[in-house]
């Protein structure tokens, strides 16, 4: 018999459930194909009701935990019954799947999948360098994923450290040229505690749109660098509205991170770097990473606000033509401002109406080495 607390609870968890299952089927018209199948009705795993599923249909998983990993090659939609109530978490021993290292989901052979409402959650059991230990939160290659008001959290090792090849939350494409694309759109949804990476694309061909998001890594405390979103090896992206936060190279690793650009590595809020046309970077809110924004070829820059960055707001490094514009904006408090790093091309870098203030460094600062010059032109 329920006390009146679990009794509570129970009603409060079938109230859940019946919520969700209510909204997907009121969302079909009627005559437009077979319910969905239900987690853990139908079947008591969501890796059986994916493989049971034809291709279309709608998996909808009912509030708890589920202890598995999930392989999918078909079109899918997977429904939660809410971001903090269906949780995929990654179980005590991982195997490596279809793309080769262990991931707690993967989606591959031109599939276009939908998950929402639900937490893929990590982390690994193991540590680093022992068998199984968690390269990946979502893994998407030769796929597409609308990722909408979900979750991915605490993708890294057990302890959490800095362990080569572990810890990205959600990855999408591969970086070899000839590789198929691969794409994600990422919507009000919440990637946290990864060890490595939030988000990468890479390759030509792919490319991740994230809107309205919040992208935190662990910050100092993690002991770990991080990056929170990089676009890299011809992918692109659109990012805006978001918020980053919490990416840095930690004080324990000299050797490797601090300010100096050519002889040690900085962690940024978002990186694009050797992107195709088409990237744009826009309104997103940057703190309390090394640097906010650390861009090369991107097509626009606009209304960002960087607060608090340790090193600088925005470093830009240049590339192809060597042109910045970056229009509207703030960058307040942490370091400096502007960081022009003209040591591959000549750079001219256009700034409209940014705002700075309560900088302990310099608002702009321009880095010339072998033989190449940058220009600013309206800054403060």
């Amino acid at each position: 018999m329920f006390h009146a607390p679990q009794k509570l609870a129970a009603i409060a968890t079938i109230a859940i459930a019946s919520s969700a299952v209510f909204q997907v089927a009121s969302a079909r018209p009627a005559g437009s194909g077979p319910p969905p199948i239900v987690v853990p009705t139908d079947f008591p795993t969501i890796q059986a009701a994916i493989d049971a599923a034809r291709p279309g249909r709608t998996v909808l998983v009912m509030a708890g935990t589920y202890n598995e990993q999930l392989s999918i090659a078909k079109n899918l939609t997977l429904v939660g019954a809410g971001m903090d109530a269906t949780i995929v978490r990654a179980p005590a021993t991982l195997v490596a799947g279809h793309l080769g290292s262990p991931a707690i989901v993967e989606i591959y052979n031109g599939a276009s999948v939908s998950m929402s409402q639900l937490t893929v959650k990590g982390p690994g059991a193991a540590a680093c360098g022992e068998a199984g230990v968690l390269r990946w939160g979502i893994r998407v290659d030769n796929a597409h994923l609308d990722f909408l008001s979900a979750a991915v959290r605490d993708i890294r090792n057990t302890p959490m450290a800095p362990c080569p090849r572990s810890g990205t939350a959600l990855s999408v494409g591969l970086p070899a040229p000839g590789s198929p694309p691969a794409s994600v759109t990422v919507d009000h949804s919440e990637i946290t505690g990864y060890q490595s990476l939030g988000i990468i694309a890479l390759g030509e061909g792919s490319w991740a749109n994230v809107s309205q998001s919040l992208i935190a890594g662990p910050g100092h405390a993690g002991g770990v660098p991080t990056n929170g979103i990089e676009l890299v090896a011809g992918a692109v992206g659109v990012i805006a509205h978001n918020t980053i936060s919490g990416n840095v190279c930690p004080d324990g690793m000299p050797d490797v991170c601090g300010p100096d650009f050519f002889t040690q590595f900085q962690e940024a809020g978002i990186s694009a770097g050797g992107n195709g046309p088409g990237t744009v970077i826009s309104q997103n809110l940057l703190v309390g990473n090394q640097i906010g924004l650390f861009l090369s070829e991107v097509d626009q820059i606009s209304h960002n606000v960087m607060v608090d960055n340790d090193y600088f707001g925005m470093g830009l490094v240049g590339v192809g033509d060597g042109q910045f514009r970056v229009d509207g904006g703030e960058i307040r408090g942490g370091g400096g401002g502007v960081w022009v790093t003209a040591v591959i091309v000549d750079m001219t870098v256009v700034l409209n109406r940014v705002a700075f203030s309560e900088l302990s460094g310099p608002a702009v600062e321009i880095l010339e080495d072998g033989g190449f010059h940058g220009t600013v032109i309206g800054g403060p």
